[in-house]
């Protein structure tokens, strides 16, 4: 992910760190407190900092630039996985286990929760669509959803090939929304 310094940040999820390179190749490595805790992904916030997910200790991260690392542990165990900057200035990620869309607001530290209508569907990985809502996958539903940032609403899309388990999710740059089919091979295309 870039970052709002002009570097590159990722999460090590086996080293329970956050890594910054820079375009030099100068790697820095910076510990999370949290031991374990299962760093997934990250994402350049609104307020210029980096914020991440700890999929197993179940909590949002925020690093600076200079790399001090603050936790917020989510009210309810739900796993979350991807996390990006909505068009709303809210932070969106996806709870696997929680079987919920996140949102956390960065100016009061507010969480809120939006349940997913196809049970034990396993939201994975989430993107911000060219229309401003959220567009995620569910690994067990085998659908596309869409959240509707204004409103909370989700709807569903499902996909035509049977048990396909849907795992990345993207916007392309022809304004549709393109997925994977980790179980077929596939890669599919919601036209918007």
């Amino acid at each position: 992910m870039a970052g709002p310094d002009g570097n590159l940040w990722f999460t090590e999820n086996q080293g329970n760190q956050i890594g910054r390179i820079t375009t030099a190749g100068v790697v820095t490595e910076f510990p999370v407190p949290t031991s374990r805790s299962g760093l997934l992904g990250i994402t350049s916030g609104p307020d210029g900092n980096l914020w991440f997910v700890e999929n197993r200790s179940n909590q949002i991260g925020r690093i600076t630039p200079a790399g001090v690392v603050t936790e917020f542990p989510l009210p309810v165990k739900s796993a979350p996985a991807i996390i990006i900057s909505g068009s709303d200035g809210a932070l969106w990620f996806t709870e696997d286990t929680g079987n919920q869309i996140g949102k956390f607001t960065i100016a009061t530290g507010q969480f809120a929760h939006f349940p997913v209508p196809t049970p034990d569907s396993r939201p994975t990985s989430i993107t911000s669509g060219p229309d401003g809502n959220l567009w995620f996958t569910e690994l067990e539903g085998n659908n596309i959803g869409e959240l509707v940032v204004a409103t909370g609403h989700i709807t569903e899309f499902p996909i035509p090939t049977p048990a396909s388990r849907p795992v990345g999710i993207t916007t392309g740059p022809d304004g549709n929304v393109w997925f994977t089919e980790a179980e077929k091979s596939n890669i599919g295309k919601l036209v918007l």
